[in-house]
């Protein structure tokens, strides 16, 4: 009497299969979830409130990157945060959205057609107390999709 022995390569060809598909199905939907210019903003804050400063700094637009270094962002952020207001996170709100036509920043070259400015509300608990920063963020058109810009 002969037995047989499962073949194990259809096995391992179905969980190779499932994780190609989880792959491209997160690449996938983290490629929509900015398809807003709230959700790019949103994203930007959770992620510098979860300490992630360089997913942060990938959201900015091309002249923001030029502006900042991604390293030297993630470290005068990382310190402004930990070192000098003594917080490790902090709470935040998008208070107020405004659609704007033909924007440009102050230092730029390139109107923006289309700029939705945010007010962000961010509550700090602090060594120092707590405090509360209200900042303008815009979030601009590049390539497709929404980006961060600050106002110089």
């Amino acid at each position: 009497m002969r037995r047989r022995r499962g073949n194990a390569v259809p096995l391992v060809m179905v969980i190779i299969i499932l994780v190609i598909v989880l792959i491209v199905s997160v690449r996938l939907f983290s490629s929509f979830a900015n398809n807003d210019p709230e959700d790019v903003v949103a994203t930007f804050y959770h992620d510098e409130q979860e300490g992630d400063f360089g997913s942060a700094w990938e959201l900015f637009h091309p002249i923001m990157q030029e502006r900042f270094s991604k390293n030297a962002y993630v470290t005068e952020r990382s310190h402004i945060y930990m070192s000098h207001y003594g917080v490790t996170t902090f709470e935040y709100d998008i208070v107020e959205e405004e659609e704007i036509q033909n924007w440009k920043m102050a230092e730029a070259k390139e109107t923006f057609p289309t700029a939705n400015r945010m007010t962000v509300e961010q509550q700090f608990k602090s060594k120092f107390g707590n405090f509360t920063i209200l900042q303008e963020v815009y979030a601009v058109q590049h390539e497709g999709e929404w980006r961060i810009v600050w106002e110089y």
